[in-house]
């Protein structure tokens, strides 16, 4: 899985946030990225159908952060590492109280199964994401330089790791879009180059693509491990706890959205354990969001897409390859 386009609004955000400068939104509308949706005040749904994550793994510390109040600013839904660093967002950069929902706990769904690739060779250049991916990019390799400023190790603490990665072809044609995609990478600020065949055997010996194939190489791609990161953003949101700012439900599926009588505005979540009180909702649930969303809108005039494209990992004489469903095979430049 990789960090990049499909976590851009919600990667850590070093910068101040407020209520002016539109990442919180009381406004009648749904915000949506990716992964991640802001619920406005006029929404209108019923029960949620939910669908079961593999078995939770174990974080250092074992029991969630609860709190007495039952109304926060922000209740966000879902708890892996975007959910996670939704609330980091909301809690440095401002005063608002969160609460994040999980039915499981962190790293329980895909967040847990990544592995937490920071990828820009496979982006374009000019499209209508590509701000948002490389503010992502940035903030991510600017998380990784806040802690080595503190005098710690982010290999240690995040598992940060800058491995490079390859996009791959095998015939002329596709050398040439490569090559056209090198020239792009670079015109838009990124270190990138094009590795031809004898070249590419050089920095990867088992990768044979033949005579006419090659790669694009962007050696400044990062890799981070996704369970020790999210730990680490856990234990910084709870140092909120105590001043009442931040609480966590988790095995706490939610239901439905809790609207109100009369204006239909949408005041809450009902989970299966607790009833949560919010000014805002964010959906942040992956591969799920799409499936979530559309049974808790399943009663309103709402129609909404998920783009949600799954991409497939497997492994091979040691080496991880993610299998694109679009032209090449994007290999990561790193050995095991």
């Amino acid at each position: 899985m990789a960090y990049s386009a499909s976590s851009i609004f919600c990667c850590p955000n070093l910068n101040p946030i407020s209520l002016s400068n539109g990442v919180v939104s009381y406004s009648n509308r749904l915000f949506g990225t990716k992964n991640g949706f802001f619920l406005g005040s006029k929404l209108v749904s019923k029960a949620t159908r939910i669908t079961t994550r593999p078995e939770p793994v174990s974080f250092s510390v074992s029991y969630p952060i609860s709190a007495e109040s039952r109304s926060f600013d922000v209740v966000i839904i879902g708890a892996g590492i975007i959910g996670l660093t939704i609330a980091r967002q909301f809690l440095i950069g401002s005063d608002l109280s969160v609460a994040v929902v999980d039915k499981a706990v962190p790293c329980s769904g895909a967040t847990g199964a990544g592995q937490g690739y920071i990828w820009m060779v496979h982006k374009t250049p000019g499209s209508d994401k590509w701000d948002l991916e490389m503010r992502s990019y940035k903030l991510w390799q600017m998380l990784a330089e806040s802690i080595r400023d503190q005098g710690l190790n982010p290999l240690e603490v995040l598992g940060w790791k800058k491995t490079g990665s390859l996009l791959v072809g095998r015939t002329t044609e596709e050398l040439d879009m490569l090559k056209r995609r090198v020239k792009q990478l670079s015109e838009a600020g990124l270190q990138a180059e094009c590795l031809y065949s004898s070249d590419l055997l050089l920095e990867e010996p088992e990768l044979a693509v033949g005579e006419d194939g090659g790669a694009a190489f962007v050696p400044d791609d990062c890799q981070f491990d996704a369970q020790r990161t999210a730990s680490f953003i856990e234990k910084a949101n709870r140092h909120f706890a105590s001043k009442g700012r931040y609480a966590e439900f988790y095995n706490d599926p939610v239901n439905c959205l809790l609207r109100s009588g009369s204006s239909w505005e949408v005041e809450g979540v009902q989970t299966s354990k607790n009833t949560l009180y919010s000014k805002a909702i964010v959906v942040a649930a992956g591969s799920w969001s799409g499936s979530l969303m559309h049974d808790l809108l399943r009663d309103s005039d709402i129609l909404l897409d998920v783009p949600v494209k799954p991409r497939k990992l497997i492994r091979k004489k040691g080496r991880k390859a993610c299998i694109s469903t679009e032209f090449f095979i994007c290999f990561t430049h790193f050995l095991w």
